[in-house]
């Protein structure tokens, strides 16, 4: 049965402030909270129905983990999903570790994302594509909002997220690595030489990358419409669907140099 202040704590994990008073998140969801169980975030608390409890879903070294039954009406006055799926989660946010660039990696970094479905889908993507850490500027949506959790299919339990000053970041890493943006003007990106390492650069989803990030890069790179100056046309690419081409073409470039 679910108490009140059970209750009135899971909710209130919908927003950022008590997400960070707390350092608790939500995950959602039997596949959500299945990836959560393989990853090594510590949990606090299950929620479930008798179906999932029942299910066998918990790995051995799970089993010390708090569960408490609910039912299916409890699940929905609680749940930030518009079908909830038998189970959620209260997990502990990780501390962040310091963090320096090293000069044989890719990293993505991120100046103002702010719809949180396009920074569930990059984080996923970056996971798909290879890409070991993200770097965010502190305008960034925050990763543990539920809806970049949900987005992420879990790849947010992989993929470490750092959030910095992007600018003073930008200064010290350029001093190892090549900075490619994701900029309009840029070179077009099927004769861009992206080498084995770098940092790829992804502006916020109306204005790009601002104005002063943009003096830091060193590459300006861009995927070209197959229909140039045409009118009526869509300006740019959605920032998600973007960063996934640019992965493409790294991780392409990637195993061709090997």
């Amino acid at each position: 049965m679910l108490s009140r202040n059970q209750s009135k704590l899971i909710t209130s994990l919908r927003l950022s402030k008590f997400r960070q008073e707390e350092g608790l998140f939500v995950v959602e969801g039997v596949k959500m909270v299945n990836e959560l169980l393989a990853s090594d975030f510590a949990i606090k608390t299950i929620y479930a129905t008798h179906e999932w409890i029942s299910g066998g879903h918990l790995p051995p070294h799970r089993y010390l983990v708090e569960i408490v039954e609910i039912n299916d009406a409890e699940l929905e006055k609680v749940s930030n999903l518009t079908t909830p799926n038998q189970v959620l989660a209260v997990a502990f946010i990780k501390q962040s570790k310091a963090f320096k660039c090293s000069d044989n990696e890719w990293i993505l970094a991120l100046d103002q994302i702010r719809d949180p479905g396009n920074m569930g889908t990059i984080i996923r993507t970056a996971d798909w594509f290879g890409i070991q850490r993200i770097v965010a500027s502190t305008g960034t949506v925050d990763i543990w909002n539920p809806k970049v959790v949900q987005a992420s299919m879990g790849s947010v339990f992989r993929i470490p997220v750092y959030y910095t000053d992007l600018d003073l970041f930008l200064q010290e890493a350029v001093k190892h690595l090549p900075v490619y943006g994701a900029l309009l003007d840029g070179e077009p990106l099927s004769s861009a030489d992206l080498g084995k390492h770098g940092i790829l650069v992804i502006g916020n989803e109306s204005h790009g990358i601002s104005k002063q990030i943009q003096s830091l890069v060193s590459h300006r790179i861009t995927i070209p419409s197959a229909i140039p100056g045409e009118q009526g046309r869509a300006e740019s690419l959605n920032a998600s669907l973007a960063t996934g081409i640019f992965c493409y073409e790294i991780s392409r470039q990637r195993q061709q140099n090997k």
